[in-house]
């Protein structure tokens, strides 16, 4: 008898949760439906801009060649490029934004930043934020591009049109996570092994480094530009909820990631969906990338993480 009413327990345990889970389903559903035509908002994302012309295909590197002609392109078919404040003040609060509005960011705070795509940015008046990593010391190998200074940043500031958020102060990078070193993680996500101490580092001393580093990437930005600093870009798009539970301890009230798509209004803004243009791609797949996919199912998709991703951030309020 005592088998046969766990049985029976379970049964209505799975009934419950399939229940839940189609009544969600069916919800979301009539969500995408009411929400098809909803404003859609891309963000950009890119990293290094060379003044050489680049015709290969590269992850991090774009032509200054293949920025202008994407610049010119937004310029000339009626895209209004906005700050990513107006942005995320749109996904709060419903803020009105302009048709073909769209958002530019840079990812690490290089110098070509400055010396390449800020001469273009003010030619068509475009803003954009930079995500930096807050240490300027940090090596990245004797090939790494030179980074922007803190006196190129002021100048940029000072015009109105760059905003610099941060991206880290130091942890911008990958860890071992065992005594073999053949694992890597991002420092985001993972506990990096010790071998001063010949372990792994504990959950405590793990968010302890996270806070420390997320709130001096904070500081060292304020201290040098005189500003407010409360956004941050995800160093590889990875983040747990530790990460961002520590992340908001610092400071931190909006996040961008990597993750691909674009954005609507009571989209989560701990979750700003951006679109890596990296790859010196030509117009029409540049054009391609903007432009909005009003298909139900990109709809459906949109609005169940939309609900997903308030849920965890339940878990780390």
């Amino acid at each position: 008898m005592k088998k046969e009413a766990i049985a029976a327990k379970l049964r209505w345990l799975i009934a419950g949760i399939v229940l839940i889970c189609v009544v969600f389903a069916a919800w979301m559903a009539v969500l995408a439906g009411l929400t098809n035509r909803a404003q859609r908002i891309p963000v950009l994302i890119y990293h290094n801009i060379s003044a050489e012309n680049i015709t290969d295909r590269s992850r991090n590197l774009t032509s200054g060649a293949s920025f202008a002609a994407e610049m010119e392109f937004l310029h000339n078919n009626g895209y209004q490029v906005i700050p990513l404040k107006k942005l995320i003040s749109h996904m709060q609060y419903g803020e009105k934004l302009p048709e073909k509005a769209l958002v530019i960011t840079f990812d690490d705070g290089y110098e070509g930043d400055y010396k390449v795509a800020y001469p273009i940015l003010k030619k068509y008046n475009m803003p954009a934020t930079i995500f930096l990593i807050a240490n300027r010391d940090q090596y990245f190998g004797p090939d790494a591009p030179p980074m922007l200074t803190w006196e190129e940043m002021r100048e940029m500031e000072g015009s109105g049109l760059i905003d610099i958020q941060a991206h880290t102060y130091s942890l911008h990078c990958p860890v071992y996570t065992g005594k073999e070193r053949t694992s890597l993680k991002p420092a985001t996500v993972a506990g990096a092994y010790r071998p001063e101490l010949g372990r792994r580092e504990t959950k405590k001393e793990f968010a302890d480094k996270l806070y420390e580093d997320f709130l001096l990437a904070r500081t060292t930005i304020e201290a040098n530009l005189q500003k407010q600093v409360d956004t941050m870009a995800w160093p590889f798009g990875a983040y747990n909820c530790t990460s961002l539970r520590m992340a908001r301890k610092a400071g931190f009230k909006y996040f961008a990631t990597t993750r691909r798509g674009m954005n609507e209004y009571a989209d989560s803004v701990q979750v700003i969906r951006r679109i890596s243009e990296d790859d010196n791609i030509s117009l029409d797949q540049f054009a391609k990338f903007i432009e909005p996919d009003y298909s139900y199912f990109r709809q459906l998709r949109q609005v169940t993480f939309r609900y997903l991703n308030r849920l965890t951030e339940l878990f780390v309020l």
